[in-house]
């Protein structure tokens, strides 16, 4: 399988296992909205998804960036406690591939525009405390390296 297509499909698993749960309605949950922006080398990302992973029990999260803006109102929103945070972001890159799902056919090629270490490898931690993050999260991510590009590549 293409590398760029399974990073988009893993993209969207992880975003199902994060919405597990989500709108936690009886779930027993404390649940605050959160909101924040995510930079993409030193812009506001165009389109993307951001994800919350708890690191304990507690109320996963998902949503769409846009213009480098995302927010979970509170009926969707996260538990107080400490987060992994994933974002995911492609483009695709002008080329056609083979469409593993239907031989023959081909589909545009997508590549991730995040470098692994804020998505499938995420150093990014938010802390949530009880009473709801002081202002908005910022997250900064950047461009897969021109290494990390070339060793896809082979």
């Amino acid at each position: 399988m293409d590398p760029a297509r399974a990073l988009g499909r893993l993209a969207a698993i992880a975003l199902a296992a994060a919405c597990w749960g989500c709108g936690g309605a009886g779930d027993g949950l404390q649940r605050l909205p959160v909101a924040g922006t995510v930079r993409h080398d030193g812009q506001p990302l165009k389109t993307g998804t951001i994800t919350f992973t708890p690191d304990g029990p507690g109320a996963a999260g998902a949503a769409e960036v846009v213009d480098g803006a995302f927010a979970l109102a509170a009926a969707d929103g996260l538990s107080p406690g400490g987060y992994r945070v994933e974002v995911y972001s492609s483009q695709p890159t002008g080329r056609q591939v083979p469409d593993p799902d239907d031989p023959g056919a081909t589909v545009d090629e997508v590549a991730s525009v995040i470098d692994r270490r804020y998505n499938v490898a995420s150093t990014l931690r938010a802390d949530i405390p009880p009473g709801g993050p002081a202002g908005p999260l910022t997250f900064d991510v950047a461009s897969p390296s021109p290494a990390s590009a070339k060793a896809k590549r082979r």
